[in-house]
């Protein structure tokens, strides 16, 4: 019998390439890490060991709630519009991208609102007990249904739903202008859930809904083109350069409608406002955190943007500056729309009147709450990077 000898076949090993898009899981990594032991604490002792209390209950996370939706869905609502409305043909290539971080910070402004809840584990109540005259019940289906024709698009895009192309193509476009509506119906509602609160006269202004509408299309916008300069598939061809350059305007535009937005409630409620509306006003001008409103927002997230998107927009180096600038910046808004008006006593003497921890209104997110906005920033990061890495979302670069 002759000699056979059966080599043994070579073990294919992993091997890991790293990937400049692995630098937001990385962080998440390092967010979660840092987080952990907030979540913790709010795991196990609910709300307790945050700063929040009887006069001042919505603090840090309702203002990243916002923030978040506004960065979600009037990012969505821009590239929408830009795609299927103005029919600008060259940003499609962008929509698994687009919608695929619309999904990731939803999902973040729902882990928000969720850690917030007194009660996390009752959530459903509201879906099966709804009260449809309140504005928080009409937000919560808004933003089910809303992430619902999200998931559909996103699916559809990634092929994770088999169609043929053009019923596929059909179907999204259906989509697209359903999630419109839908997205300003949000929005709009939203603003409404601040604006309909009649003890907070700064609040109660019909022109809140508007200042959230025209705020979260600055953000979104500035989201966009943040995207195309950092994603963009072959950054020498001369469509980069004009998308670059007609997403800079348009981001520069609706910062000056912020702008006229904000300068419009600012000037009405100070020239002859109620008391409590000008002390909860001259709190975001003047008071102990002036530095979030006028050096975080109005500077560094405003002012230098405009300039940069109108002078240097057609660079995508300097556009993209200008888009993180205003992306990163624009929580400070949220939080001066949230915080100073809760922080504004209703009745003089209310603030001395009883002395406990709770019964204060001189309200600081504690370390707690920013460890808890780092973990949730923390499963967004690992999410987006690890959705980059494995999902079909971004094109090969020529």
């Amino acid at each position: 019998m002759a000699n056979t000898t059966i080599e043994a076949r070579p073990k294919r090993r992993f091997q890991f390439t790293w990937r400049n898009t692995d630098i937001f899981w990385v962080i998440g990594a390092i967010l979660l890490l840092v987080g952990a032991p907030g979540i913790f604490q709010r795991l196990t002792g609910g709300l307790a060991p945050t700063a929040l209390g009887s006069y001042v209950p919505w603090g840090l996370w309702v203002g990243f709630y916002d923030y978040l939706v506004w960065l979600e869905v009037g990012s969505l609502l821009v590239f929408t519009t830009l795609v299927y409305l103005v029919s600008f043909k060259r940003l499609a290539r962008l929509k698994p991208l687009a919608l695929f971080t619309g999904f990731v910070v939803l999902m973040m402004a729902l882990l928000v609102v969720f850690i917030d809840l007194g009660q996390a584990m009752r959530f459903w109540h509201v879906l099966i007990y709804p009260t449809f005259s309140s504005m928080i019940t009409w937000m919560v289906w808004l933003h089910i249904l809303y992430m619902v024709v999200l998931v559909v698009e996103l699916a559809l895009v990634l092929d994770l739903i088999k169609l043929q192309e053009t019923r596929k193509n059909q179907l999204l476009r259906l989509l697209a202008y359903l999630s419109l509506p839908m997205g300003l119906g949000l929005i709009i509602v939203s603003g409404s859930v601040f604006g309909v609160v009649a003890a907070q006269p700064l609040w109660s202004t019909s022109s809140l809904p508007l200042m959230f509408l025209v705020s979260a299309l600055a953000a979104g916008s500035g989201l966009v083109l943040l995207l195309a300069v950092l994603f963009w598939p072959d950054k020498k061809s001369t469509d980069y350069v004009e998308v670059v350059t007609r997403l800079s305007r348009i981001t520069a535009w609706f910062l000056l409608a912020g702008i006229f937005a904000a300068s419009v409630i600012g000037f009405t409620t100070l020239y002859g406002g109620s008391p409590s509306r000008t002390a909860a006003m001259q709190l975001i001008l003047t008071g102990p955190f002036w530095w979030s409103f006028w050096i975080i927002h109005v500077l560094l997230g405003v002012f230098i943007p405009i300039l940069l998107l109108f002078i240097r927009g057609h660079q995508p180096r300097w556009a993209g500056v200008a888009a993180f600038l205003s992306v990163i910046t624009f929580v400070a808004v949220t939080l001066n729309v949230v915080i100073p008006v809760l922080a504004t006593p209703e009745l003089q003497g209310l603030a001395t009147a009883f002395v406990h921890p709770k019964l204060d209104f001189d309200y600081v997110p504690n370390l707690m709450e920013w460890q808890t906005i780092l973990f949730i920033f923390g499963i967004g990061g690992v999410l987006y990077g690890l959705g980059l890495r494995w999902l079909p979302i971004l094109e090969k670069k020529n």
